[in-house]
């Protein structure tokens, strides 16, 4: 179910509240993002870490731990990837093979729909950690090679996966956000489209930034095995990682 057929958020007192915001003078992200936590509904956290998006964690350290073993290249070839741009073919390649897992699987969810968004967008932030300043298109085979890698040879797979929490939580607050600003447009809060479409990247920089503080590392050895295992189990493995990534995310940004 794609991200564009969500509804309206729900008809609660707490969903209200959130509403609200939307209809004053410069609605703050930090406030929006707050009531946005405090509306979830214990289903709603749950999907967060579901096994869509659980798949896409697993397929981003699966593939940074192959880039340390095989090589970069090796790792697009297998992933059925060009080589140039080579940070834009790896996150294109690692997406590809997610969203065939959750497929194979019968995983997808709108939480997936999301999680495919981080996944993509996170490795393109990671292939980026060596690259000093350069742009997504004009990063080395080479340099990109080097960040993955390195995160799996020092023991940094649970930065990784923080990563990905954040650009997951980064995707879904906006969609939250996204699928009520369309009635509020031409009000005082949001006088044009383009008002709109700020306070949506405000809310996703705000997430991503407070999330960055989530902290994984007790999961370093499970991630470190997350390579060798069949995608079903990896699944099992890594969901309370997930869980516990998405719970300390919400913590924060309440």
């Amino acid at each position: 179910m794609g991200t564009s057929t969500w509804h309206k958020s729900p008809a609660t007192p707490e969903w209200e509240r959130v509403r609200e915001l939307y209809a004053q003078p410069d609605p703050s992200p930090r406030e929006v993002v707050s009531r946005i936590v405090a509306a979830l509904d214990p289903t709603t956290r749950a999907g967060m870490s579901d096994p869509a998006v659980v798949t896409c964690l697993g397929v981003l350290v699966e593939g940074t731990q192959r880039v340390a073993g095989d090589g970069l290249a090796a790792t697009l070839a297998a992933l059925g990837a060009g080589t140039e741009p080579a940070a834009v073919q790896l996150a294109a390649g690692l997406r590809t093979r997610a969203d065939q897992l959750i497929a194979q699987h019968q995983y997808a969810s709108r939480f997936g729909d999301l999680g495919l968004e981080a996944l993509g967008n996170t490795a393109l932030a990671l292939a980026a950690l060596e690259a000093e300043g350069a742009g997504l298109l004009a990063i080395p085979l080479s340099v990109a090679e080097a960040s993955l890698a390195s995160l799996a040879r020092s023991d940094r797979l649970h930065q990784a996966a923080s990563a990905f929490v954040a650009h997951d939580l980064d995707r879904t607050f906006r969609q939250f956000v996204a699928r009520d600003l369309g009635e509020f447009v031409g009000g005082l809060g949001l006088p044009t489209v383009n008002d709109a479409n700020l306070l949506e990247d405000a809310v996703a920089a705000h997430c991503r930034e407070c999330a960055a503080a989530v902290e994984l590392s007790d999961y370093e050895s499970l991630l470190r095995r997350a390579e060798t295992l069949d995608p079903v189990v990896r699944v099992s493995e890594l969901t309370p990682l997930m869980a516990s990534g998405i719970s300390q995310g919400l913590s924060i940004l309440a």
